[in-house]
């Protein structure tokens, strides 16, 4: 028996990746307790948690690419002919790394696990980058939304349920802006700056994306659930972990 693939989308700030690994410490606490009020034979199926990029070689020139700015999203709005070949291409780069990153994590994770029967859920998948590089090739490539959409669908399956964690892009940069603070003042280093937002974590493009990710759910409404990120983490976390429990119970 084929297994499912859930995937959690959203613009970067949404709290997607932590909620991820809650729902990995609430699924395996509810599979060891017995006296849980949930019911197990919607979690009978092995769980196999995993995420986009990946950490693998392509996954890691990307998480480097998007670090060092060298392509930041504000040249994605920005009008002039400076270095607007370079900027496209650099764009379109980050595309297929992409791509090649989706391949690796299909081959290495996403199918040998479907294939066993089990219920994969992906912190990020083919609709992020349909949604953020739809936004990037925005001015280069006619309808990029659709064209990188119909570029997977050949290939890359699609999945079975996606829960899209939706919220204000501004909220979302404030809690960029914070987790870099964070992360900052963590550092050994008390005389480093503050850092940067990375490439994708701006207002302007985000909102880009989010409409572009609001596309996606509208065109694929029997896929997506939308979720409301603008709550506590206990509260999210509570909300997507019912609705993947609905639909796994629905298929068994």
């Amino acid at each position: 028996m084929r297994g499912r693939l859930i995937t959690l989308e959203g613009i970067d700030g949404t709290g997607k990746s932590t909620i991820a690994e809650e729902l990995a410490r609430r699924v395996a606490k509810i599979r060891s307790d017995q006296g849980s009020d949930i019911s197990t034979c919607e979690l009978e199926r092995e769980f196999i948690f995993t995420a986009e990029p990946t950490s693998g070689k392509a996954g890691k020139l990307l998480r480097e690419r998007l670090q060092s700015h060298e392509t930041a999203d504000t040249a994605v709005f920005d009008n002039s002919n400076d270095g607007e070949d370079s900027i496209k291409f650099d764009h379109l780069g980050d595309l297929f790394l992409f791509m090649a990153d989706h391949a690796d994590h299909l081959a290495g994770v996403v199918e040998p696990a479907l294939n066993k029967g089990c219920v994969v859920i992906s912190d990020r998948y083919s609709d992020s980058r349909v949604a953020y590089q739809g936004a990037t090739l925005r001015d280069v490539i006619p309808d990029p939304v659709r064209w990188i959409r119909d570029l997977h669908r050949s290939w890359s399956p699609i999945p079975d349920l996606t829960l899209l964690f939706v919220l204000d892009p501004a909220i979302a940069v404030k809690r960029c802006l914070f987790r870099s603070d964070c992360q900052n003042s963590q550092s050994s280093d008390s005389k480093s700056e503050r850092p940067k937002p990375e490439k994708f974590e701006r207002e302007g493009f985000l909102r880009s994306v989010e409409e572009n990710f609001l596309w996606l759910a509208k065109a694929e409404p029997e896929r997506f659930v939308l979720i409301d990120a603008d709550r506590e983490l206990e509260e999210v976390t509570e909300s997507a972990l019912k609705a993947i429990l609905k639909f796994l119970s629905s298929i068994e």
